[in-house]
């Protein structure tokens, strides 16, 4: 018996199919692609793009892989039903760079790290979100700065030697976006 539209299974399964399309367009990639990066067939790929057949995390793992996604943000946008997620980690790999980090720390420590108090992780984790708001605001004003001498540069008046003798756009100072 086919299970109810709106039994969780189904859910997840329909979930899974969004995410899996949206990667493989934001990747540009075709589905036969993913399939040969995965090491299926395309039908298989087909399928599990599709949510026909069973969830299966090492299909989930293979298809990262092959969009050079990440599956642990994948498992997650699932979970707390949050699509965007994977798509927002796609090439940063924040959740599984956390994965990573959480499993060194348990390698130094072992059954230890079940006392890490919440506070603790939630204090790292406001350091965190402040250096990337700091990482986010020089961007901006980088951007910011460098657009504002672009400008300038090119409304000042020319020098009449060197804005006659070369044809093409008026030379930078070579300064960039830093």
């Amino acid at each position: 018996m086919a299970a109810s539209p709106k039994a969780p299974l189904a859910r997840q399964a329909r979930l899974l199919s969004q995410i899996v399309k949206a990667i493989r367009k934001e990747r540009n990639m075709t589905g036969a692609q993913v399939a040969v990066g995965m090491g299926v067939s395309l039908r298989t790929y087909q399928d599990f793009e599709a949510g026909r057949r069973a969830f299966d995390f090492n299909k989930v793992r293979l298809f990262a892989k092959a969009t050079r996604s990440d599956a642990v943000a994948i498992l997650l946008a699932i979970y707390f039903n949050w699509p965007d997620l994977a798509l927002l980690l796609i090439d940063n790999k924040m959740a599984t760079a956390f994965f990573i980090v959480m499993r060194d720390l348990f390698t130094e420590v072992g059954p230890r790290l079940s006392r890490v108090p919440a506070g603790l992780l939630v204090t790292g984790f406001r350091f965190i979100r402040d250096e990337v708001l700091k990482l986010f605001a020089r961007q901006d004003a980088s951007a910011e700065d460098y657009i504002e001498r672009a400008i300038n540069e090119t409304y000042e008046t020319p020098d009449d030697a060197d804005a006659t003798s070369e044809s093409g756009p008026p030379k930078s100072d070579g300064a960039g976006l830093r």
